[in-house]
Protein backbone atom coordinates (compact mmCIF):
# COMPACT_ATOMS: atom_id res chain seq x y z
CA UNK A 1 0.00 0.00 0.00
CA UNK A 2 2.78 2.29 0.62
CA UNK A 3 4.39 1.80 -2.69
CA UNK A 4 1.27 2.64 -4.31
CA UNK A 5 1.17 5.85 -2.36
CA UNK A 6 4.16 6.69 -3.21
CA UNK A 7 4.11 5.93 -6.65
CA UNK A 8 1.04 8.27 -6.90
CA UNK A 9 2.74 11.05 -5.44
CA UNK A 10 5.39 10.63 -8.19
CA UNK A 11 2.68 10.36 -10.93
CA UNK A 12 0.79 13.95 -9.65
CA UNK A 13 4.17 15.76 -9.29
CA UNK A 14 5.52 14.58 -12.69
CA UNK A 15 1.91 15.22 -14.24
CA UNK A 16 2.32 18.93 -12.76
CA UNK A 17 5.61 19.45 -14.27
CA UNK A 18 4.26 18.59 -17.08
CA UNK A 19 1.44 21.31 -16.78
CA UNK A 20 3.66 23.98 -15.87
CA UNK A 21 6.21 23.04 -19.30
CA UNK A 22 3.34 22.69 -21.48
CA UNK A 23 2.48 26.22 -20.68
CA UNK A 24 5.49 28.37 -22.53
CA UNK A 25 6.86 31.87 -22.90
CA UNK A 26 5.83 33.24 -26.03
CA UNK A 27 9.46 34.75 -26.65
CA UNK A 28 9.68 34.70 -30.42
CA UNK A 29 7.03 34.92 -33.21
CA UNK A 30 4.20 36.92 -34.58
CA UNK A 31 0.30 37.36 -33.09
CA UNK A 32 -1.53 38.77 -35.90
CA UNK A 33 -4.88 40.14 -34.64
CA UNK A 34 -8.01 41.82 -36.83
CA UNK A 35 -9.23 44.59 -35.40
CA UNK A 36 -13.17 46.50 -35.09
CA UNK A 37 -12.97 49.78 -34.01
CA UNK A 38 -16.39 51.49 -33.18
CA UNK A 39 -16.96 55.08 -32.61
CA UNK A 40 -19.39 56.73 -30.03
CA UNK A 41 -21.51 57.88 -33.42
CA UNK A 42 -21.70 54.25 -34.23
CA UNK A 43 -19.13 54.48 -37.40
CA UNK A 44 -16.93 51.45 -37.56
CA UNK A 45 -13.49 50.99 -38.87
CA UNK A 46 -11.55 48.03 -39.58
CA UNK A 47 -7.58 47.50 -39.33
CA UNK A 48 -4.79 44.51 -38.29
CA UNK A 49 -2.86 44.71 -35.73
CA UNK A 50 0.45 42.34 -35.04
CA UNK A 51 2.64 42.23 -32.00
CA UNK A 52 6.20 40.55 -32.66
CA UNK A 53 8.17 39.35 -30.08
CA UNK A 54 12.27 38.24 -30.06
CA UNK A 55 13.36 37.89 -26.32
CA UNK A 56 12.83 41.17 -24.07
CA UNK A 57 12.02 42.85 -27.30
CA UNK A 58 8.14 43.82 -28.27
CA UNK A 59 7.08 45.52 -31.72
CA UNK A 60 3.51 46.28 -32.06
CA UNK A 61 1.99 47.50 -35.51
CA UNK A 62 -1.49 48.76 -35.59
CA UNK A 63 -3.04 49.52 -39.11
CA UNK A 64 -6.40 51.24 -39.52
CA UNK A 65 -8.46 51.08 -43.08
CA UNK A 66 -8.43 55.01 -42.91
CA UNK A 67 -4.63 55.39 -42.95
CA UNK A 68 -4.13 55.59 -39.01
CA UNK A 69 -0.63 53.87 -38.50
CA UNK A 70 0.55 53.23 -35.22
CA UNK A 71 4.04 51.60 -34.49
CA UNK A 72 5.76 51.07 -31.13
CA UNK A 73 8.86 49.66 -30.24
CA UNK A 74 9.87 47.75 -26.27
CA UNK A 75 13.01 47.04 -25.28
CA UNK A 76 12.16 45.17 -21.64
CA UNK A 77 15.89 44.59 -21.31
CA UNK A 78 16.73 47.99 -21.18
CA UNK A 79 13.14 49.97 -20.65
CA UNK A 80 12.73 51.80 -23.47
CA UNK A 81 9.68 52.36 -25.47
CA UNK A 82 9.78 54.37 -28.98
CA UNK A 83 6.86 55.37 -30.98
CA UNK A 84 7.55 55.66 -34.24
CA UNK A 85 5.37 58.00 -36.16
CA UNK A 86 5.53 60.36 -39.28
CA UNK A 87 4.53 64.12 -38.99
CA UNK A 88 4.42 66.30 -42.46
CA UNK A 89 6.83 63.55 -44.11
CA UNK A 90 9.70 64.10 -41.17
CA UNK A 91 9.93 60.23 -39.63
CA UNK A 92 10.11 60.57 -35.69
CA UNK A 93 11.28 57.75 -32.92
CA UNK A 94 9.54 59.48 -29.66
CA UNK A 95 11.44 57.53 -26.84
CA UNK A 96 8.44 57.11 -23.94
CA UNK A 97 8.26 56.25 -20.53
CA UNK A 98 8.30 52.58 -19.21
CA UNK A 99 7.69 53.76 -16.01
CA UNK A 100 4.76 55.84 -16.98
CA UNK A 101 3.61 52.69 -19.12
CA UNK A 102 3.96 50.43 -16.13
CA UNK A 103 2.32 52.85 -14.05
CA UNK A 104 -0.73 52.42 -16.31
CA UNK A 105 -1.05 49.25 -15.80
CA UNK A 106 -1.49 49.10 -12.54
CA UNK A 107 -5.28 49.82 -12.33
CA UNK A 108 -5.64 46.23 -14.35
CA UNK A 109 -3.55 44.67 -12.27
CA UNK A 110 -4.68 41.77 -9.55
CA UNK A 111 -7.32 40.90 -11.54
CA UNK A 112 -8.65 36.98 -11.45
CA UNK A 113 -9.97 34.73 -14.46
CA UNK A 114 -13.54 32.94 -13.36
CA UNK A 115 -16.45 31.57 -15.42
CA UNK A 116 -13.74 29.29 -17.43
CA UNK A 117 -14.93 26.74 -20.17
CA UNK A 118 -12.82 24.91 -22.57
CA UNK A 119 -14.04 25.21 -26.20
CA UNK A 120 -14.96 23.35 -29.09
CA UNK A 121 -12.35 25.45 -31.58
CA UNK A 122 -9.07 25.53 -32.12
CA UNK A 123 -7.48 28.74 -33.70
CA UNK A 124 -3.88 27.68 -34.85
CA UNK A 125 -4.21 24.53 -33.41
CA UNK A 126 -4.14 25.96 -30.13
CA UNK A 127 -6.50 24.71 -27.36
CA UNK A 128 -9.09 27.80 -26.67
CA UNK A 129 -10.72 29.00 -23.66
CA UNK A 130 -13.32 31.31 -22.86
CA UNK A 131 -13.76 33.40 -19.57
CA UNK A 132 -14.46 36.54 -17.67
CA UNK A 133 -11.32 38.75 -16.14
CA UNK A 134 -12.96 40.33 -13.24
CA UNK A 135 -10.52 43.55 -11.89
CA UNK A 136 -10.41 44.92 -8.74
CA UNK A 137 -13.23 47.41 -9.68
CA UNK A 138 -15.53 44.94 -10.45
CA UNK A 139 -15.27 45.95 -13.97
CA UNK A 140 -15.71 42.65 -16.14
CA UNK A 141 -14.54 41.76 -19.73
CA UNK A 142 -15.26 38.08 -21.32
CA UNK A 143 -12.20 37.05 -23.66
CA UNK A 144 -10.95 34.31 -25.11
CA UNK A 145 -7.13 32.57 -24.67
CA UNK A 146 -5.00 29.91 -24.60
CA UNK A 147 -2.96 28.48 -22.15
CA UNK A 148 -0.41 26.39 -24.03
CA UNK A 149 0.97 30.14 -24.16
CA UNK A 150 2.22 32.78 -22.10
CA UNK A 151 3.54 36.14 -23.02
CA UNK A 152 7.18 36.45 -22.19
CA UNK A 153 7.04 39.77 -20.85
CA UNK A 154 4.49 40.92 -18.37
CA UNK A 155 3.69 44.59 -19.92
CA UNK A 156 2.60 42.84 -23.22
CA UNK A 157 -0.83 43.46 -22.94
CA UNK A 158 -1.73 46.54 -21.08
CA UNK A 159 -5.16 45.12 -19.79
CA UNK A 160 -3.74 41.65 -18.92
CA UNK A 161 -0.23 42.67 -16.99
CA UNK A 162 1.16 39.25 -16.29
CA UNK A 163 -0.59 37.30 -17.93
CA UNK A 164 -0.62 33.38 -17.45
CA UNK A 165 -2.63 32.76 -20.95
CA UNK A 166 -2.35 34.57 -23.99
CA UNK A 167 -5.38 36.42 -25.19
CA UNK A 168 -7.31 35.22 -28.30
CA UNK A 169 -10.16 37.44 -28.45
CA UNK A 170 -10.68 40.54 -25.92
CA UNK A 171 -12.33 43.68 -26.23
CA UNK A 172 -11.60 47.29 -24.54
CA UNK A 173 -13.96 49.96 -24.63
CA UNK A 174 -13.37 53.67 -23.37
CA UNK A 175 -15.17 55.76 -20.82
CA UNK A 176 -16.02 58.06 -23.93
CA UNK A 177 -17.27 55.35 -25.54
CA UNK A 178 -15.06 53.92 -28.30
CA UNK A 179 -14.58 50.62 -28.28
CA UNK A 180 -12.35 47.84 -30.38
CA UNK A 181 -12.58 44.05 -30.51
CA UNK A 182 -9.38 41.99 -31.21
CA UNK A 183 -9.71 38.96 -32.93
CA UNK A 184 -6.46 36.44 -33.43
CA UNK A 185 -6.26 35.12 -36.66
CA UNK A 186 -2.56 33.54 -37.05
CA UNK A 187 -0.42 32.59 -33.92
CA UNK A 188 2.95 32.00 -35.15
CA UNK A 189 5.92 30.95 -33.47
CA UNK A 190 8.94 31.37 -35.83
CA UNK A 191 11.93 32.98 -35.58
CA UNK A 192 12.40 36.31 -36.31
CA UNK A 193 15.03 38.66 -37.62
CA UNK A 194 16.50 41.06 -35.09
CA UNK A 195 16.67 44.23 -37.37
CA UNK A 196 12.70 44.50 -37.61
CA UNK A 197 12.93 45.32 -33.44
CA UNK A 198 15.27 48.12 -34.40
CA UNK A 199 14.64 51.78 -34.95
CA UNK A 200 15.51 52.56 -38.95
CA UNK A 201 17.98 54.76 -39.71
CA UNK A 202 15.67 57.45 -41.74
CA UNK A 203 13.99 58.24 -38.25
CA UNK A 204 15.19 60.92 -36.31
CA UNK A 205 15.33 59.99 -32.08
CA UNK A 206 13.92 62.78 -29.74
CA UNK A 207 12.38 62.88 -26.22
CA UNK A 208 8.91 62.64 -26.20
CA UNK A 209 8.76 66.85 -24.41
CA UNK A 210 10.75 67.44 -28.00
CA UNK A 211 7.74 65.91 -29.55
CA UNK A 212 4.85 68.15 -28.25
CA UNK A 213 6.37 70.94 -28.95
CA UNK A 214 6.30 70.45 -32.56
CA UNK A 215 2.67 69.37 -32.36
CA UNK A 216 1.81 72.91 -30.55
Amino acid sequence: MKYIYCSLLLLLHWLGITNVYAQQPFSEGTIEYSVLLTAPDNNKISGVYAISFKGAEIKKVMKMDNGYEDITLFDCKNNTIYSLQNRNGTKYAIQLSMEEFVAKQEKYSGYRVINEKKQNQLIDSLVVYQGTVKYKNNAKVTILYTKDWKPAEPITYTRFPNATFLPLRFQYDEENGMGMVFQATKVSATPLSTSIFKIPADYKMISYEEYKQLSK
